[in-house]
């Protein structure tokens, strides 16, 4: 006679599983191509290129290399273990709501990510401007419409504040193990320091497009990440400061890619 399975032992089982999380780890490597290319794509609008500087962009750039397709399926495979490795989290009893809270939005965060990447490799892309110019246009047709985009402008501009803020203060790096090499220990401190701000101006400049779009009525200008960025460009020393946050998103997809190998993960 078979003995019953608990539900929630096997699901402790799972989310505590060494091998879960070591491959969870590789969505961070993903994230971290992503940011990568990014980077890359707004430097060339600050020259003056033509590109499309947000998630879209970066997958069907990704997407035009050699073996780009197989890459966008190791950052799908990736992106997805993350996601469902932050929510296994979940069945932990000893994870405190707030924990909850943040392993619950990493999950949905990374398995969106995940199937994005996922829809560009089978060749089914999507436009991420497009997508968001065209919800923007449907809220904008009732007062409870524009009172969550300016809702979620907000929203933005407070995680921007937080990037920036947890950059600057280094506070990333109570979430990572210490590294026996002094270099490595440097490179992630100074990476972070670079990254999280630079990361924390994209989604600043991503606040204040949804926040002004709303106000003066024009869904065209919530345009995504990439509207965001070309906003900066148009500036006075717009093409300086934007290729300083191309750069820094690259600082930061290494510091991605280092926190795949050093993250507590828990």
């Amino acid at each position: 006679m078979n003995a019953s399975v608990d539900p929630a032992s096997a699901a402790h089982q799972v989310a505590r599983h060494p091998w879960f999380e070591r491959l969870a780890r590789l969505g961070f490597v993903a994230n971290g191509i992503l940011h990568a290319t990014m980077g890359i794509l707004a430097a060339v609008v600050a020259s003056g290129g033509q590109a499309q500087a947000d998630q879209s962009g970066a997958m069907r750039a990704l997407a035009a290399q050699p073996f780009g397709i197989v890459l966008l399926w190791i950052c799908a495979a990736g992106a997805l273990l993350l996601g469902l490795w932050s929510l296994a989290q979940l069945f932990l009893p000893e994870k405190q709501w707030r924990e909850r809270f943040k392993f619950a939005g990493t999950g949905v965060v990374f398995l969106a990510v995940g199937f994005t990447f996922g829809r560009f490799a089978v060749g089914n892309p999507s436009d991420s401007g497009k997508t968001t110019s065209s919800l923007s246009s449907e809220l904008m047709k009732s007062f409870a419409g524009r009172a969550v985009l300016v809702i979620i402008g907000l929203v933005l501009l407070g995680m921007a504040c937080y990037y920036i803020y947890k950059g600057v203060r280094k506070k990333f790096l109570k979430d990572l193990e210490n590294s026996s090499s002094k270099e490595i220990s440097k490179t992630i401190k100074y990476t972070g320091m670079i990254g999280y701000p630079a990361k924390g101006l994209v989604l600043g400049a991503l606040g204040v497009l949804f926040v002004l779009a709303t106000i003066q009525g024009d869904p065209e200008e919530a345009s995504g990440i990439d509207g965001a960025l070309k906003a900066i460009r148009d500036q006075s020393f717009g093409p300086v400061v934007l290729g300083a946050i191309g750069v820094g998103l690259v600082i930061y997809a290494l510091y991605l890619v280092l926190r795949a190998r050093y993250d507590q993960m828990d």
